[in-house]
């Protein structure tokens, strides 16, 4: 009975540590994939080095050119993309919020 009982514990720590680690792994790297397949000329990203830039081409394999200053081109690898920069417009909360009192702030 009682190696019945550790093959069973033994099962459900396997299943426990595939459920928090394998199956987030796998969704990650699923997710990365997407951000690769989407990846286009004009695109601004932010690199898994902190690097912000606009892509000016993909090229084929494993590389593309990344502007990260006027005129000034690096060559990087496509898996350090860590994320592409959605512009989101700004909106005014202070124009438009009638709890702030702008007048205080002027005098």
């Amino acid at each position: 009975m009682g190696g019945a009982a550790l093959l069973i514990y033994l099962l459900i720590f396997v299943g426990i540590i595939y459920m928090f680690v394998v199956v987030p792994q796998r969704k990650l790297k699923r997710q990365q994939m997407e951000i690769l397949e989407k990846l286009s000329p004009g695109d601004e990203i932010i690199t898994t080095a902190g690097i912000y830039g606009t892509v000016t081409e993909v090229e084929d394999g494993e590389t593309m050119l990344l502007e990260v200053a006027e005129d000034t081109e690096i060559r990087i690898a496509k898996a350090a993309v860590a994320r592409i920069i959605v512009d989101v417009p700004a909106t005014s909360t202070t124009a438009d919020d009638p709890d702030i009192d702008t007048d205080a702030a002027t005098q």
